[in-house]
């Protein structure tokens, strides 16, 4: 059964009975992929996070940039470090590593996960 909602950017419609979300501010009942309300405008659920350019760790050969300028542009790393190698060859090796071992200085490293240690309880008998 459905409800007589249709929304006009997409036309979907709500089926009863599944898992809605609602507007905080209206609470008109939404799909549960929208980011914006349709009838007041307002933000829902939690705004996506801007991309920042960091240097792998996961991924690194050297210092990491070609991996990190692959995850910023969601591209493979292989490419990218083809593309770096081929540039850095047409362009003359002097330009192409100043301009890596600048990257390297001004683009920051990801952060370092590590890894919690619960703490020991002393056992008591």
């Amino acid at each position: 059964m459905l409800i007589e909602e249709h929304f006009p950017r997409n036309r979907r419609t709500l089926k009863e009975g599944r898992h809605n979300m609602y507007c905080n501010a209206c609470g008109k009942a939404i799909a549960e992929d929208d980011r914006v309300c349709s009838r007041c405008g307002k933000m829902v659920g939690i705004p996506p996070t801007p991309k920042k350019l960091i240097r792998s760790r996961a991924e690194r050969k050297i210092a990491g940039v070609c991996a990190g300028l692959a995850e910023y542009f969601e591209l493979d790393v292989l490419l990218v470090r083809i593309l770096c190698v081929f540039i850095t060859l047409a362009s003359g090796v002097c330009p192409g590593v100043v301009t890596y071992l600048l990257a390297w200085i001004i683009v920051p490293s990801e952060p370092e996960l590590k890894m919690a240690v619960a703490a020991q309880q002393p056992v008591t008998s």
